[in-house]
């Protein structure tokens, strides 16, 4: 019996070294093929997986992979490479200019397809494998530092889903709503966060977006390029276009992807390791002539940390081991850095996919776990999406896309005076963070940093609630915010193809989610304890009919659409939380409230009614013109007030058609004007009363403090653009 498990056990080394012998480090230099020049900044993937590198100022890149990987190499203008690793360890690619790419289709408004080269306005596409390079949670994320003029910035909490903010071009409203539009395949979804002052940053609907579904992302920039989608595409329209299963493919393909990764908090700010708590050089004393640590004093200004045995905070708990103890004053230089903790990003999709001559189908499933720095927070994300067409004749085609994401989250605070962003400054030198991280005694006391002074007399402390600031680890597993949500959004269209140049197609387009938010204030802190919940609940529903004409002629080409939209909108809020207290300590329920609980409720409706139309024109494949046209009637805008028009007008030249040149590989000249406007939120026009608080039995109201404007009118933006885009050297 012993020899066989010494053979099971010396089999399974065996095994398990030669898996890890399978990994190998592959490296090479990437060039141009006309000119042997090395190219930096490719793209190299394993195919299959989100594992990539990118090469550098040299061409050179190194990555490590198994036998039977696949690199793939992608760089913006130069053709795909796909190379079989096998048993090469030295991998070196020449790529070949791609210049069919400057004439590369893009999706626009309404998922109109156009050539990129006959645009008149500013647009710039991201291929959905470049996205995933970063494996960001948050696809806005991933666009930063890959479009020109687009801001993208996060909070501390953005990688545990918290908010990211989009501007394109600047600054475009002074109420800071100047985010840009998401459509997910032809589908507007909203794009709101849930961030505040202070308490957890609970993020922006932008991360619900699975990144490993999208095959491109194209932002329109301007509000030319965006003025077919009226009001919400007045700030610029982010176009994302997911991936679909393939006609013809005889067999269903599954794929499968991994992948982990860790993170650590970094880049801390240098600190002095010489002074210790207090506001004096020297320390107070107890009436049995012990000295102290200022443990009421939230600052390092104190006396010298030279190891002088001193009283210090632990001492003063009758349930702390040191319970009357001198220890040394000594600094703890890494104690904030103690208190992170390695966090990790584990990420698992499986995608099933195929099609035949009359269906295309693309069945994915992924499955985020996110643990944090800061202890005791996590963020679980599931997604689930479908995609399919089916062709009901040679002219009609059904086609559905829907997907589903479920978030699930306790995530970090966030302020001056929640979690960790007091440490920098109203912090101790001396304080021992593996310590405080046995925050609670085995009676239920809790252990503080920063208490009252004890007693003159007795040289006692009774009072054991804080000061100024809680332990921070009270913070992460006492005072918790948490909050699910459920969201659908997708469409159902029908496509007709009447002639080979006429098109019409419908769709209904919706976008829902849940989010229920709750939030916990323990016994034992600073604060008064409570409880919070709230539920925020929309219902996004757009009705769309477009027709469309296309036909190129030996010299023009012309593309002509008509359509209408309905927009409706629902959007309910209602919260509770109690007032003057708990009942019971860990009892977390609104009935425990020791005063009548507090509830808001809101309820907003809103309709937005759109006809709009568009021409575009092109003569020598040189020379392009684009018009469009929209009305908008909002049911926020007086009712004889409501309507209002967004007409938009772009041309293009592509001189370099004009002329020979060994140097100028493409130029453009463009030009464009649009109208963009604004309307308002609901029920601004007539006062109306407010919901006041309960006086004894009696439900009160107020009047508002605004008075509203009967007779207000939309807001209206003129946008001027003039540019050129220039191609160099075959590049």
């Amino acid at each position: 019996m012993r020899n066989k498990l010494t053979l099971i056990a010396l089999l399974a080394i065996f095994q398990i070294s030669s898996i890890f012998a399978q990994e190998r480090t592959v490296s090479g230099t990437v060039t141009i093929a006309s000119d042997g020049m090395p190219l930096p900044g490719v793209n190299v993937l394993v195919k299959g997986t989100n594992q990539g590198t990118v090469t550098d100022m040299d061409g050179e890149y190194s990555i490590d992979v198994t036998p039977d990987a696949v690199l793939v190499f992608s760089s913006l203008g130069f053709e795909r490479r796909e190379i079989a690793v096998n048993n090469q360890t030295t991998i070196n690619v020449e790529m070949v200019e791609d210049l069919e790419s400057l004439g590369e289709v893009v999706v626009t408004a309404l998922g109109i397809s156009r050539e990129k080269k006959s645009l008149g306005y500013a647009t710039q596409e991201v291929d959905g494998e470049d996205m995933n390079l970063t494996n960001e949670q948050n696809v806005l994320g991933s666009l930063a530092g890959r479009v020109a003029g687009v801001q993208v910035t996060g909070s501390s909490g953005a990688s545990m889903g918290g908010t990211q903010k989009i501007k394109i071009r600047g600054v475009n409203s002074i109420s800071g709503g100047d985010q840009p539009l998401m459509v997910v395949d032809g589908t507007p979804i909203s794009n709101a966060n849930f961030s505040g002052s202070s308490g957890a940053d609970f993020g922006n609907l932008g991360q619900d977006v699975n990144p490993s579904d999208i095959e491109s992302v194209n932002v329109l920039k301007g509000p030319a390029a965006s003025a077919l989608y009226g009001i919400r595409g007045q700030y610029g329209v982010i176009m994302i276009t997911t991936k679909k299963g393939k006609k013809g493919v005889e067999d269903v393909q599954v794929q499968i992807n991994s992948s982990f990764s860790i993170e650590r908090a970094g880049n801390f700010l240098p600190k002095q390791n010489m002074y210790g708590a207090g506001s004096s050089q020297s320390f107070s004393t107890l009436p049995n002539g012990d000295p102290y640590v200022a443990i009421s004093v939230d600052e390092s200004w104190g006396p010298k940390m030279d190891g002088t045995p001193v009283r210090q905070v632990f001492s003063f708990y009758p349930q702390d081991p040191t319970y009357g103890q001198l220890t040394p004053f000594v600094p703890h230089p890494d104690n904030i850095e103690d208190y992170y903790e390695t966090g990790y990003n584990l990420n698992n999709g499986v995608t099933v996919s195929g099609g035949n001559e009359n269906t295309t189908f693309r069945l994915s499933l992924n499955d985020t776990r996110i643990e944090g720095v800061e202890p005791n927070t996590y963020l679980n994300r599931n997604n689930l999406g479908l995609s399919a067409a089916l062709d009901l004749s040679d002219e009609i085609t059904l086609s559905t896309n829907i997907n589903y994401a479920r978030n699930d989250a306790r995530r970090p605070g966030q302020g001056s005076e929640y979690g960790v962003a007091y440490f920098n400054q109203w912090f101790q030198r001396n304080l021992d963070m593996n310590r405080l991280k046995d925050y609670k005694y085995a009676d239920g006391t809790f252990l503080h940093w920063n208490l009252r002074n004890p007693s003159s007399t007795t040289g006692e402390i009774t009072n054991f609630n804080p000061l100024y600031w809680n332990n921070p680890y009270f913070d992460a597993y006492e005072n918790t915010s948490e909050d699910t949500r459920d969201r659908f959004f997708g469409d159902v269209a029908l496509k007709y193809q009447i002639t080979p140049e006429i098109e019409i197609s419908g769709a209904i387009r919706s976008d829902m989610y849940t989010q229920n938010i709750e939030g916990r204030t323990a016994f034992g802190g600073k604060s008064i304890p409570g409880y919070s919940v709230g539920k925020y609940q929309n219902k996004e529903f757009n009705y769309e009919l477009i027709a469309q004409y296309n036909k190129k002629f030996e010299e023009f080409s012309v593309n002509g659409t008509i359509g209408g939209n309905i927009y409706n909108r629902n959007y309910t809020y209602l919260s509770q939380a109690t007032v003057g207290g708990l009942s019971a300590p860990g009892f977390y329920n609104i009935d425990a409230s020791i005063d009548r609980p507090s509830t808001t409720s809101y309820k907003l409706e809103k309709q937005i009614r759109s006809a709009f139309g568009m021409i575009y024109l092109g003569y020598l494949d040189t020379y392009f013109v684009d018009a469009s046209i929209r009305n908008d009637n909002s049911s926020a805008l007086p009712e004889d007030n409501n309507s209002y028009w967004y007409p938009s007008i772009s041309g293009s030249m592509i001189f370099s058609e004009l002329i020979e040149s060994d140097f100028l590989t493409f130029g453009k000249l463009r030009a464009s004007y649009a109208q963009a406007g604004s309307d308002l939120s609901p029920y601004q026009t007539t006062p109306a009363y407010g919901v006041g608080t309960v006086y004894g039995n009696i439900n009160t109201l107020y009047v508002p403090d605004n008075l509203n404007n009967p007779d207000i009118e939309p807001s209206f933006a003129h946008s001027y653009e003039a540019g050129v885009d220039l191609r160099f050297l075959n590049n």
